[in-house]
Order: structure tokens, then sequence, then C-alpha cells
């Protein structure tokens, strides 16, 4: 037969041929079916429980396909895994495989939860749509599709790309530069109104704000249908071990309208717990007043009931579930927490139950900073961008700066490089536009323009604008393109304090960040330094997703940092140079927080390889050298914090009462 092969090039752009193979190639399935004057779905939806894939179309057109369902989807049933072994024959176009449903849609809604998938493949996957005149050489449609490999070193992109005659067409409509992690579950949404597409992908452990949102526009197919796809996406089509496609899907759902639901939840599943209507919001997370507190929703969107004795909501590891208040109906309960601190940053997590024994998880990480507050004087703010210039000079407080400030501040200097930073680039920006310092290799940024691309007219996304650079009409500024083992220097006047440090930055692949303070002449080459701490940065899927780290200890127990008078701060991207890390992240600023250290704490973390904070329900006498804290259910590992030698350490652990007794020395 004669195969319609289409070549994906690394600029996104595409090129068709017959019978050809190139670098990187999508076989877009020929189906067997026309469809003619189909009357306008109703609505469809299938969690794939019964274990069978009736009322779905298979396309196995090189016999390579399997259809299957796995029995652990995470929500106590089964999920849809679509594989395909490599092509027998490269004339025949690569693995792929397809499930599809026959009913046709113009304006519609649809939803699909991800699974799992194969991370090392060089695959594509997702929901083909509005798809008409199916067969060789004559489909026409759109595609929503993930390919984990897009970039070198597994960094994701998802698109939407036209389809005429089976052939993508030039340009792809919108691209997301986002990657997703193996081991989390996601859920795509995807809106189509008339010639407006609007697609969403959210973490199935936060329902309430997607991680990406964009918006292509597209007037040249109104109605099709729909249907679930994976494919191999490279040249090495008959390769057995990596000519291959495999990716599980759940809970799929397609209709004319979006179902009803409370905001913020997209394509709910029947009778599981949830939550909706939180406060603070994903969106909202950075400089959130601390008076609101923590409010939200728990629903079944059903007559299921929650079990409200298994609520639960831990803040930075620590179980406050005994503050919380609640009101309503047991199927729809109003949550509110009213213990929060202020200039504080928390990781939160929400856990709901019903009484079978469904469970699920909202997690989330906010800010309980105020601007005046960072802004205040024992309070040290330092952008990313702002690192010293022409060999060791600096700024200890410099103005907002950029193309529309008042001409001073960091804006426009120029560095010295392997004395106030090492860039691996030897290109002005690491080889893009610089934004702020034009001529150093270091990559800066106004906005992230580029990871959301809708062609002409795409929009610069920004992190929270601060109101000092809102009056100025500035952007945020950033460093980018960072790679492993890439330093700046900052030269600062410090308070006779100690410190809490927080990195906001964004992150596209876990890594660290060190902090050392430089210990020679920050003036010179060959500098040395010691360690401070690490900021452990996990992903937060795309570049526009910022938040605040903590500086912690080598055994990652938050760190507190002494400083006085003048220091010279070094940031390092930890790791080597590999293609995983390259460009992905976005550094915006740092924040010392002042604090007061007592000479002995008790750390407390739900997890041994956790982060340690804090236990403010200890009662500590240290005159009979004994630790008492409450029991609360749950296990919790403990360590020592004193401030002066000797070290001390907890001896003697016993229940007594309703309490832990700790003995140390």
């Amino acid at each position: 037969m004669n195969a319609f092969v289409l070549s994906l090039k690394r600029d996104n752009s595409f090129s068709g041929a017959l019978l050809l193979a190139p670098r990187r190639t999508i076989l877009l399935p020929a189906l067997l079916l026309v469809f003619v004057c189909h009357p306008i779905a109703v609505g469809q939806s299938d969690d794939f429980n019964d274990g069978d894939d009736n009322g779905w179309v298979r396309y196995n057109p090189l016999g390579t396909a399997t259809f299957s369902f796995i029995t652990n989807d995470n929500f106590g049933g089964k999920a849809y895994r679509i594989q395909s072994a490599a092509s027998p024959n490269a004339s025949s176009g690569p693995g792929r495989a397809l499930g599809y449903r026959t009913n046709v849609y113009d304006d519609f809604y649809a939803a699909v939860d991800l699974v799992s998938w194969n991370n090392t493949l060089n695959q594509a996957f997702g929901l083909l749509f509005r798809a008409n005149n199916v067969g060789p050489t004559t489909t026409t449609g759109y595609l929503l599709n993930y390919d984990p490999q897009q970039s070198a070193g597994g960094r994701g992109q998802i698109q939407i790309n036209a389809i005429t005659n089976e052939a993508l067409v030039e340009p792809t409509l919108a691209t997301a530069n986002l990657t997703l992690q193996p081991g989390r579950l996601y859920r795509w949404v995807l809106r189509a109104v008339g010639s407006d597409f609007t697609a969403q992908v959210y973490d199935l452990n936060d329902l309430t704000y997607p991680l990406v949102s964009f918006r292509p526009n597209d007037p040249v197919y109104l109605n099709g249908s729909a249907g679930l796809l994976a494919f191999y996406h490279g040249n090495l089509i008959t390769d057995p071990n990596a000519g291959r496609a495999d990716s599980t899907f759940d809970n799929y759902s397609a209709s004319a309208v979006a179902p009803l639901s409370s905001p913020g939840t997209p394509h709910p599943i029947p009778h599981m717990p949830q939550v909706v209507d939180r406060l603070p919001r994903t969106d909202a997370n950075n400089f959130y007043p601390y008076t609101n507190g923590i409010s939200f929703t728990a629903t079944t969107l059903t007559t299921n009931v929650i079990n409200s004795n298994a609520i639960r909501l831990y803040l930075n590891a620590a179980d406050v579930s005994s503050g919380l208040a609640m009101s309503g109906t047991a199927s729809n309960l109003s949550v509110t927490f009213n213990g929060l601190a202020p200039n504080n940053v928390y990781e939160a997590r929400i856990v709901l139950a019903d009484f079978a024994g469904r469970v699920s998880t909202n997690e989330f990480t906010f800010d309980t900073f105020d601007e005046s507050f960072l802004d205040s004087p024992g309070v040290k703010v330092i952008e990313a961008e702002d690192y010293n210039y022409n060999s060791g000079q600096f700024q200890d407080n410099p103005p907002p700066s950029g193309p529309n400030g008042n001409g001073t501040g960091y804006y426009g200097v120029v560095g010295t490089p392997a004395i106030d930073y090492f860039d691996r680039s030897t290109a002005a920006g690491s080889g893009a536009t610089p934004e702020y310092r034009a001529t150093d290799f270091v990559g800066t940024q106004a906005g992230t323009a580029e990871e959301i691309d809708l062609g002409p007219g795409s929009p610069v996304i920004n992190d929270t604008i601060r109101q000092k650079y809102a009056l100025l009409d500035l952007f945020e500024y950033q460093v980018r393109r960072t790679e492993g083992g890439e330093w700046m220097n900052y030269t600062r006047v410090f308070s006779n304090a100690s410190y809490n440090v927080y990195l906001r930055a964004a992150c596209r692949a876990s890594q660290s960040v060190s902090l050392d303070k430089v210990t020679s002449d920050p003036t010179q080459i060959n500098q040395s330094s010691a360690s401070i701490g690490l900021f452990n940065v996990p992903s937060t899927a795309i570049l526009l997703n910022y938040r605040y780290v903590p500086l912690t200890d080598a055994n990652g127990i938050l760190a507190t940092v002494n400083l006085s008078g003048t220091n010279t701060l070094r940031l390092t991207l930890g790791g080597p140079q590999t293609d995983f890390t390259k460009h992905t992240m976005a550094l915006n600023y740092l924040v010392f927080v002042p604090v007061t250290v007592p000479e002995l704490a008790l750390l407390s973390s739900a997890d041994l390889a956790g982060t340690f904070t804090a236990d403010n329900s200890a009662i500590i006498d240290t005159s009979s050298r004994t630790i008492t804290i409450p029991l609360n259910g749950n296990a919790r590992f403990y360590r020592l914090r004193t401030v002066a030698a000797p070290a001390l350490a907890i001896r003697n652990v016993r229940i007594i009462g309703a309490n832990v007794m700790m003995d140390y020395q």
C-alpha cells in the first residue's frame, strides 16, 4: 500500500513525502471508516472499569498494536493501555495504534486522564479530534498530542496540529513546553467552540488550576469525531526496542457541552471525594494574606458522602487537622483553617476520603509574604539578574531596574566572566536575545513568551509582578537558559542576623541549586567558596509556574544562615552539564528572612528523607532535659537542632498517656 509519512522537525515545522522515513516522523493512522451524515453526538464516557472497549473502534494497520486494560488505575478500577510494537517494514510507516469513537461533534468538550506512558520512547500520544473523511491520505481534523522526547534530555512538549489529507499542516497551531513527570497522573481537558480551542493539562493532585492552558484558533474544521492514539515518532521505525509506542488512558469523556460541576473541577469522577473552590488558588499563591486562612469545599458532586473524620490538612508536613472547622452536608462540606502565620512559605496537602475507601489528595504551595515585609530593612531580597559586574562591583540595595526604570540599578551593566559569573555559553544571553544584561553570556529575560507559542502575538507571561515594578511598568526579570555548573556572585551588606533563605524559581526538571559563600577575593579569578546549603528545586512542569524553594542543609533540614556585614554569595546550578537540566530553569529572586533561632529546637518530618521543620507543639524542659509532644496518630521522625556546641541527641522515647516523652543529652 502507499503510506503517507510526515516529518516533524525540531523547529515544529512539517513536511510530507511518500514512503519516506526521515529523522522525525509521524504516520497518522489510515482509519477504515469514512464518516458521512452522522448525527451530532449527545455524549459518551468510559472509565474502562468493565475491562473492555465496547463502543470503540480499534485501528491496528500493521498488526503490531495491542489494546489492554491495566488493573491499577489509582481509582480502584482499570485503565486503557494502547501499545504498538515497531513496524515490520519501514515502507509501511511507523508503529501506531488508535482507539476511537464514531460520534461526531461540532462544539464539544473532551477530557481524559493520562495514567502512564513510557517516557524513554520517542513517541507521541493524545487526542485526535474533529476528524473527518478518515482514510488513507484523506483524514482531516486536529491532533492534541504530547511528545515526551521533543527535546534532548527528556524535555516534553504538548501541541495542537491541524491535519489535511492525513498530513500535519505547517505551522503547528500551538505548543507549550511542558514536561510531565512519570509516576504522576494528569488530566487533559479540551474545549472547542467554533474555531477557538482551549487545551489544559492538570496534575490530578491539584484539579483546582491547570499546569498550563493555551488557546489557539483555526477556522478550517468545525466538526468531526475523536479518539485516543499513540504512535512512534522517530526514525528507528523497525528497531524492536526503540520503534515502539506505549501509553495508558482513563476516564475518557466527550460531550457537546462541559459537564456541570463546581468551579475549577474539570471532568469530575462520579462519587470521588474532591477539593473545589479552594483558597488560596494555585494561580494566586504569591503574597496570600495569612488572615484569609485556608478554605475549600470537600464534595463528591453526588449524594455520596465524605468521611469528615478522615479529612486531613498538612502544612509543611505537620498535621494541623485539629484546627479545621466544618459546616454543610456530608456530601458538600465547607472546610476552613485559620491558623496561618504571616511571612511564611507553606507546602500544603489536603486528603479526603469517603466511606467506600476512595481517597483523593490535593497538593499546593503558597506563601504569606507581604510586599511591605520584603521591602523592610531587615529582609534582604536579591534579584537573580542582579549579579556582580565590573569584576566584583555591586549595589547593595538597587532600585527596580529596566528600560522604563530610573536609569540606575543593574540594567545593562557588564559582568566579568570567571569573576562575576560563569556561563557555559560564549554567546550573549546564552544564545537567546538578552533582555536585561545585554552583553553578558548569562541568559536574562522579561517574561516567558516562548514557553507557549500560539504564533504571532503570543502573550508574554510573567510571575507575580511586585508593586514596585508595576509602578514603573517593569517586568519581573529572570535568569534563564541555565546549565549545570554555571554560577553567579552576589555581594551585599547584611545585618548581623540569622536568616532562612528562599529561592523563587520555575523548573522543568528537578535539580539542586547550591548557595555558597565566597571566601576569597571576589574581584579575582579562581575564587574559593564554602557551602551554606542547597535549594532542592522540584519540577513545576513548565517555566511559567514559579514557587519558593527553601534552603536546606545536607540532612534536608531548613537551614539557618548567619550573615553579618559585606558578604559575597554564589548561586551554583547543581550537577554536571547534561541535556536533562539544560535550559530547564528560570530564577527570579532570593529572599533572606530574618529569624530568631532558639538554643534548642525539635524538628520533625513525616518522611525520614523529607524536609524537617520546627515542631511548635513541643515543650522543651532544659532543666530535666525532656521534651513533651502530644500524640497525633501519625508516624513522625524527630531531630534536635542546637545553636551552640556541644551537639545534643535524643536518647530515649516513650509514650506516657496522650504524650510522647523524649530524653536528650
